[in-house]
Parts: structure tokens; sequence; C-alpha cells
């Protein structure tokens, strides 16, 4: 049970990582021609529909933008199952998207359907065995007829109904969360704990999924907390690297600058270097410097205006955008005094042994 719920877990992700270039690119689109419009003095796009030259490719960037978001559901349906059957799976995994998104299923019908495109089609290609001159009838004509038809069957006619009440009511309750002050602060402090605790790997990926699924649904106020937390603890490091500079090693002082960058697009990772210097204190710091950051974010009433993007740009796409500026600042300020309080950068941590000066065996890593 246990190696069956890890295989669903990475065809999850899978499913999840070819989707997000196409809701950046999407998010991007929108973005762009809403500041643009924010500019010339329109927020409102839509009053540019029927407008010639500039302000109507503004609307129609913003246009495309969102039908390039509306693209999701297909996406992750046909790459689930892309993950479980390779190109085999695509046909019916398209069509879990689309049944997804014509029944109001969202993520959990595009998922499930993906699941079920996947499993089947390796089924029907380990089952189904035809030789001679009609061999070529089984990829063609045979799998995606019982593979399609399954959708057909089970996502919409059985579970449609049923999924899309799942799905909206999921994400009423959620949306519900948000706009409680309290229930938003308590989802700002777990988000923003857990996506700095071990920066990418299952926890971390585990706040960001969850995030990630409720902006596919269209509530896009968790993306926002955790696009503050991921950028957090690179910048809070580069920032301790930069206030006490005689307590960081060489190495870590090129790190530190690669950690600015890191922490302007939102990769977490650039944390990593320094936080493997003392996981023991500096993982509690990273996430107190994350949920601090988060809850800032809610308490000074965050709210999304449009798709948000992550990195410290996405403050950009936040309707109160300092409030996303001050939470990044505070959790910020926390790791960059923390830091340096906690640890000495320079040294080797107490009980790591350097290499004898007497051995005569090299170890040698090669990575090709």
């Amino acid at each position: 049970m246990k190696k069956i719920m890890i295989d669903i877990k990475n065809h999850l992700m899978t499913g999840i990582s070819f989707a997000l270039p196409v809701i950046i690119a999407g998010s991007l689109m929108v973005a762009v021609a809403k500041i643009m419009g924010l500019v010339i003095g329109e927020p409102n796009l839509d009053a540019f529909a029927h407008n010639h030259g500039l302000t109507n490719w503004l609307y129609l960037t913003q246009d495309i933008g969102f039908k390039i978001i509306g693209l999701m559901n297909y996406v992750l349906g046909a790459y689930v199952a892309y993950s479980v059957a390779g190109k085999k799976g695509l046909a019916p995994g398209f069509t879990a998207g689309l049944i997804a998104t014509l029944t109001g299923s969202g993520f959990i019908g595009a998922v499930l359907g993906g699941l079920l495109a996947g499993y089947s089609s390796e089924w029907v290609a380990q089952k189904i065995k035809i030789t001679g001159a009609a061999s070529s009838s089984v990829p063609l004509i045979i799998l995606p007829f019982i593979t399609v038809g399954l959708q057909v069957l089970v996502m919409l006619l059985l579970l449609g109904d049923v999924l899309s009440w799942l799905n909206t009511s999921l994400m009423n309750w959620v949306q519900q969360m948000t706009k409680d002050g309290t229930s938003a602060v308590v989802l700002a402090a777990v988000l923003g704990g857990m996506i700095c605790f071990d920066l990418g790997g299952p926890v971390n990926k585990a706040a960001w999924s969850t995030a990630n699924i409720l902006f596919l649904n269209g509530v896009y106020l968790p993306a926002i907390l955790v696009n503050v937390a991921i950028i957090i603890p690179p910048l809070g490091y580069a920032a301790a690297r930069f206030l006490r500079p005689n307590n960081f090693n060489q190495t870590l002082k090129e790190a530190g600058n690669g950690s600015i960058i890191m922490g302007i697009l939102g990769i977490s990772e650039g944390a990593i270097p320094f936080t493997l210097r003392n996981p023991a204190r500096l993982i509690p710091l990273n996430v107190l410097a994350g949920t601090l950051g988060a809850v800032t974010v809610a308490l000074l009433k965050a709210y999304p205006i449009m798709p948000p993007l992550g990195g410290l740009y996405g403050g950009f796409t936040v309707g109160n955008p300092w409030s996303y500026f001050i939470g990044a600042l505070v959790g910020t300020v926390v790791i960059a005094l923390g830091a340096n309080l906690l640890v000495n950068f320079n040294d080797e941590e107490p009980g790591i042994n350097k290499p004898s000066k007497h051995s005569t065996e090299e170890i040698e890593i090669k990575f090709d």
C-alpha cells in the first residue's frame, strides 16, 4: 500500500510539474496586460474588448492568458497519465482533463481521470495482444477506444456530478477560510512554516502542491502566502552574509551572492548550503522566519488582483502589495539576524572531522 501511495504521489507531482509552466505562462500574460492597464489608468481590461490598437491588444493578451491557464486540467490529466503509461496514456489523459473542465470537477477530476487513463492504458497494452497484419490496431484503435470510453463512462457518467460537488465544496470551504481573518492567519502559519522546513523536500512540496492545487481552482491567497515564504530563506541568508561578512567563509560568501538571485526568483533551495552548516539550529530558524513572514502578509490583508506570480516581483500581482514586501522583509530580517547569532559560518561544525594530512588514500567523486 505504501508503495502504491508513493507511486501515485510521484505521478501527481509529474502532472503538476508539466502543468505549472502552462499556468505560469498564462499568469505572466495576464499580469503584464493588467500592469500595463494600471499604468494607463484602467484596471478592468474588459472595457477594451471592442477597442482598436494598443488597448485592444491588452485585452486580447489578458484574454489569451486566462485561456492558457484554462488548459491546466487538460495538461494535468494528460501528464498524470503520461507518468503512468507513457505516450499511450495521453489521449485518455487529455480526455480526463476535458471532462474535468466540463463537469467542474477541476483538479480532483483531472488527477483521478489521469490515473484511470494511465493504469487502464497499461492494462490494455499488457492484456490485449493481436498478432499478424492487424497488430497495429491495438495502439491505434482498441487502446484509445477502451481507455477513452472508460473516461466517458466512469469520469463523466458515473462520477462527474459527485466529483463536481466535492470539488466545489472543498473550494468554497477554503475560500471561506481565506476570508476569515483568524483562519487565514492559521493557514499562513502552517503553509509558511512547511515551505521553509526542508527547502524543496517533501514537506515543502506538500505545502507548495496544496497552494498550487487551490491556485488552479481559482483560490489565490494560499499561493500568495507560499510565494512569500519561498523567497525568505535565500534572501535571509544573503542578507546575513552582507550584514556580517566576516562570519562567512569564501564559499558561502559566493553562495550568498547567488542567493540574492534565487530569492528574487523564488527558489528556496538557495538557502540549503547555509542551513546544512547547522540544521539543528537553522531549520527552526527557517520555519520561524517563514511562519512570521506569511502571517504578516495575512495580517496586513493581502488579496489577489490577478493570478499571483512567484518571486519577489510577485508583489505587483497582489492587492495591497506592501503587505507582500513587508512580509518578505520580516522573514528576511529574522534569518539575517538569527543566523549570525546562532552559527559561525567560517569554521567547521563541531564533530566534523577534517581529512588527515597523512591520509594516503584519495577519494574522487565525478558527476558525468
